[in-house]
């Protein structure tokens, strides 16, 4: 039998924390989704949206609390998490690193007219719209989904797995998660979640911070969101998809791989000794 250290937990420890905890998050979002649409019907409707987002919310931090005590012991600081100022300015990051790249390419291609942007409600409307949507967000995909996935797993993995195969893990996790939770499954839509759920980790690896992974999650879910047709304030024509496809994932996750390539290597490169 294997022997675990005090920082090393047992495998079985760590076998049963990922299950437990998969598990667990599976049947509640399945529960949030199949027996909400239940009550309120298959189409969407921003009740059943705050009710999926305030039971994930509810659901996974004292999972997560719980969970941070057996079987495998951790504190909160091992999941990424660090105080508010701290956490804000590493949350504005995360979220720069998506909407950045991913904005400025949306006006470009806009402007070169691949697409048409609508605007069809006052800015003071489209701005209560945006802070609605981003609650929602935070509420049923951010917070949740990263405490979760980039948090706990991600953790739990790295006491016996380096880094890198931690972030793989979480990340193999996030998919099937996703493919068990999407409704029908796509190949298209695996390899987002898939390519998404690498980048976070790789955000969690460089930065160690669980505040920036919720921060990228936000920008990205909050933009596609407003612009799938839930939310009529503003409407993006893009009838194949591809400016959505380039400026919401191609670009702005290409940018992001580049610039945590560079912090790594910046930090990990030999510095000049002075003759």
């Amino acid at each position: 039998m294997e022997t675990p250290t005090a920082d090393r937990p047992a495998r079985a420890a760590v076998s049963a924390g990922i299950l437990l905890v998969f598990a667990a998050v599976t049947g509640w979002w399945m529960l949030l989704i199949d027996g909400v649409g239940a009550v309120t019907g298959t189409e969407y409707t921003r009740g059943a949206h705050i009710v999926r987002a305030v039971g994930a919310t509810l659901f996974v931090i004292p999972l997560i609390a719980l969970m941070l005590r057996f079987p495998v012991r951790l504190r909160w600081s091992d999941l990424g998490l660090t105080g508010w100022r701290i956490g804000g300015k590493q949350f504005l990051s995360g979220a720069a690193c998506w909407a950045v790249p991913a904005l400025l390419t949306l006006a470009a291609l806009v402007g070169a007219g691949w697409a048409e942007l609508s605007v069809r409600a006052p800015v003071a409307e489209i701005a209560v719209a945006l802070l609605g949507l981003t609650a929602l967000v935070l509420l049923y995909e951010a917070i949740p989904e990263e405490l979760v996935f980039r948090g706990y797993f991600f953790a739990v993995l790295a006491c016996r797995f380096v880094p890198v195969w931690a972030a793989v893990g979480q990340a193999a996790l996030f998919t099937a998660w996703g493919a068990l939770n999407g409704g029908q499954v796509s190949v298209d839509r695996t390899v987002l979640f898939a390519l998404f759920a690498t980048l976070l980790g790789a955000l969690r690896v460089v930065t160690g911070s669980l505040w920036s992974c919720m921060g990228f999650h936000t920008a990205f879910q909050v933009t596609a969101q407003f612009f799938s047709g839930a939310w009529t304030q503003m409407e993006l024509h893009d009838p194949d998809l591809t400016v959505t496809a380039v400026a919401f994932v191609a670009v702005p996750f290409a940018s992001t791989t580049v610039l945590l390539w560079w912090q790594r290597r910046s930090r990990t490169a030999p510095r000049a000794v002075p003759s």
